[in-house]
């Protein structure tokens, strides 16, 4: 594995509903997960990383999700600034799949089903549905306060 940490330019299809999902997922752990990055690209990263680090079965469960069953339209493609850690991890997930279940998925399917993943975290942590995406996503937008404000 490498221990080169400089972002490579990586890109990512997007159908609308699994974009406007993962932004909504971001903005709900901003609030609700402390651990959660304040930078979407740094969310994102995490979420790819903790969706390699499940089991082919796992991942192959989360595939089932109505969610990524059901998109339709034409999408989008987004270049994300990732650690190459992030995509030597995301490669060998999916050569654990394609291995151990003869399964076939592109970087962005396998990122769709991490953020399917997250999102339902994320619903998890909040109690109730995600919150509306943003239109727009900011460079560092404002996260509750983990104490109270004097």
């Amino acid at each position: 594995m490498s221990t080169d940490a400089r972002p490579v330019r990586t890109g990512i299809y997007w159908k609308p509903s699994l974009w406007a999902l993962a932004r909504s997922a971001y903005v709900a752990d901003l609030d609700h997960d402390p651990g959660s990055p304040d930078a979407f690209v740094a969310w994102l990263g995490r979420v790819l990383e903790q969706h390699a680090a499940r089991t082919p079965a796992q991942r192959v469960a989360i595939a089932e999700d109505p969610q990524l069953q059901n998109v339709t339209g034409a999408g989008v493609n987004r270049s994300h600034p990732l650690e190459v850690r992030t995509i030597e991890l995301i490669e060998e997930a999916v050569i654990a799949d394609r291995g151990e279940l003869g399964r076939v998925v592109s970087r962005s399917a396998f990122a769709a089903e991490a953020v399917v993943a997250a999102a339902q975290a994320a619903r998890e942590r909040i109690g109730r549905p995600l919150p509306p995406p943003p239109a727009r996503l900011s460079n560092r937008p404002p996260r509750r306060p983990t104490r109270p404000v004097s």
